[in-house]
């Protein structure tokens, strides 16, 4: 697990991010998922964890309007495109309450950080 860590830490410290990379706001599609274990990325579930579209890559973190920020670590069924987070919620009462009641079906997010980044 270490080695996997060490080679992102290593690909984000060179990579050239494209221009669009820079943080940017985008109204995103907005739903939740309840179920439990690894996603794409190899990390389980947990608060915070999303499924976003294809457009935004593995380890981008998007930020909602009241602060609240999730990162890309799993992807979903809802299409190849831009534009569709779908974070993952504990149960269906949690989804509903601090999702659907707080975001609607569409919101705007910040992209704080374009794939995987290094911490600050």
């Amino acid at each position: 697990m270490r080695l996997i860590w060490l080679a992102l830490a290593v690909w984000a410290a060179f990579r050239v991010e494209p221009a669009h990379a820079q943080e940017h706001r985008e109204y995103v599609r907005v739903t939740y998922y309840t179920i439990r274990g690894p996603m794409a990325s190899g990390i389980f579930t947990h608060k915070g964890a999303a499924a976003c579209s294809y457009g935004y890559p593995m380890g981008s973190v998007l930020e909602f309007e009241d602060g609240w920020a999730v990162t890309c670590l799993d992807r979903g069924l809802l299409g190849r495109d831009t534009g569709w987070v779908d974070v993952w919620a504990e149960s269906l009462a949690w989804g509903r309450r601090y999702v659907a009641q707080d975001y609607g079906n569409y919101a705007w997010v910040t992209v704080r950080c374009w794939g995987y980044c290094p911490a600050e």
